[in-house]
């Protein structure tokens, strides 16, 4: 059966596939570059998976998401709904961390994600897709959470396509359309249209940047 609409995110994210989802380590990825105590700008929380994870670490958090149902599950943050677009809070952190694949969004709304980091921090730590990824279907296992891959097309370096989750007797889909960078100049040169530049990779999948 398929959920109700109440349990999708206004961008399509399934509520129900991210409170199923297992930590995978993104935590001890993020605090090799922080220092104790850091302040962190979490953009694009759902529920709170690394949320959870960096908090756990002593990190102070502040995770922003657009669905008030993604943030009803985030605890021991300060939690604030709002789109990452445009977002000024008007004050500092110590870094802003933008995961799951963000980065990889269109074009607009990548640079307006990427403004946003600028704006609030001078160090700014991302995850995304690996470089030159050639996707293809498949299906994995995350947890007790089934993920199948359906491409549909890849055009000028986005591909479009959906994903499909199953978990206890559920299923939910999700269509997407990113952008999967060719190699690490295409990804400088989109990092520099928000002011950022690449300062190191720390993971096959994430990345510092620095503005300023």
């Amino acid at each position: 059966m398929l959920p109700d609409e109440v349990d999708t995110a206004p961008d399509g994210s399934p509520v129900g596939v991210y409170t199923r989802l297992p930590e995978l380590g993104e935590g001890e990825v993020v605090a090799s570059v922080l220092a104790a105590g850091a302040s962190v700008l979490e953009l694009g929380c759902g529920t709170g998976r690394i949320t959870r994870q960096l908090i756990r670490r002593g990190y102070r958090v502040t995770a922003v998401d657009e669905s008030a149902e993604m943030l009803a599950h985030v605890d021991g943050a300060e939690a604030i709904q709002a789109r990452i677009e445009g977002l000024d809070l008007g004050r500092r952190f110590d870094a802003a961390l933008l995961a799951s694949n963000l980065v990889n969004a269109e074009d607009e709304q990548r640079r307006a994600f990427l403004e946003t980091c600028a704006r609030h921090a001078g160090l700014a730590v991302v995850q995304g897709l690996p470089l030159g990824w050639a996707p293809e279907d498949r299906e994995t296992t995350l947890g007790d959470v089934v993920c199948r891959l359906h491409v549909d097309r890849v055009e000028d370096g986005l591909v479009h396509g959906e994903m499909e989750y199953e978990a206890a007797g559920e299923r939910w889909q999700h269509s997407f359309a990113m952008r999967v960078f060719a190699d690490q100049a295409e990804l400088e040169a989109a990092l520099a249209e928000a002011g950022l530049r690449l300062e190191r990779w720390i993971h096959t999948d994430w990345f510092v940047a620095t503005s300023g």
